[in-house]
């Protein structure tokens, strides 16, 4: 095959689409800014793209301890049960057009 072997992350399907290598991380936070804390360096150590938390640390509605350079998604009036956080911009960029394209049907 021409270009054989390519990157094992980035495979094309049969329709020609590119597939990407997603690191996920699923973490039970329990409402805790140490484990908050943690969880920061963790991410930044073993890389992760998107991140799952459950009882994510929150002041009053607000997810909280998160950098900035994360794109956090959370819903729901008063406190966060659920938070998404995505680091890869990529990512991030896609499932913002798609939100928009959704919203603009």
């Amino acid at each position: 095959m021409d270009g054989w072997p390519i990157e094992p992350d980035k495979q094309r399907n049969r329709i020609g689409r590119m597939n990407i290598k997603i690191d996920c991380l699923q973490i039970n936070l329990r409402h805790s800014k140490a484990a908050t804390y943690n969880l920061q360096k963790i991410i930044d150590i073993v890389g992760k793209d998107i991140v799952c938390i459950q009882e994510p640390y929150t002041i009053g509605s607000n997810v909280m301890g998160i950098p900035r350079t994360y794109s956090v998604y959370a819903t729901g009036a008063g406190r966060k049960r659920a938070a998404i956080l995505i680091k890869n911009k990529t990512i991030d960029k896609k499932l913002s057009n798609q939100r928009n394209e959704m919203i603009d049907k």
